[in-house]
């Protein structure tokens, strides 16, 4: 039988797991849900952002709470690491950039090279391999 003491030491390291990955002020908790079963529930600030009601959420339900803690270890460790993280911000936002340039009728002279950093970007992403 798992007990309240077990569930808080096996729950504890997920914040700092999450913080590993690059999530700002991650929160997680755990709760019994009458007729639903348990849930682990995690949330962090969004990447970028200032104001503290702009979260991301996570939610790992399972029939065990082993169960449900192995579905958010499984989570975390999926993430993509901090560097990685950042990266993909970086190139959505050049995307985007990109787009309202040619959205906007910018020149091609000053869209191409933004281009041409994304299609190097991307390639860098594919053959990244994060040091051992």
């Amino acid at each position: 039988m798992t007990t309240i003491s077990d569930i808080y030491a096996a729950l504890n390291p997920l914040p700092a797991m999450l913080s590993e990955k690059g999530k700002v002020k991650p929160f997680v908790a755990f709760e019994l849900e009458a007729n639903a079963g348990i849930c682990i529930s995690m949330r962090w600030q969004k990447f970028g952002s200032s104001r503290d009601y702009d979260n991301e959420y996570e939610w790992c339900r399972g029939d065990t709470f082993d169960e449900a803690l192995s579905k958010a270890v499984k989570f975390i460790g999926e993430l993509p690491s901090a560097e990685q993280a950042k990266l993909q911000d970086f190139m959505g936002k050049l995307g985007r950039l990109i787009d309202i340039g040619k959205s906007e009728g910018i020149p091609v002279d000053f869209v191409n090279p933004l281009v041409k950093t994304m299609k190097r970007l991307s390639e860098n992403v594919i053959t990244y391999r994060p040091a051992s």
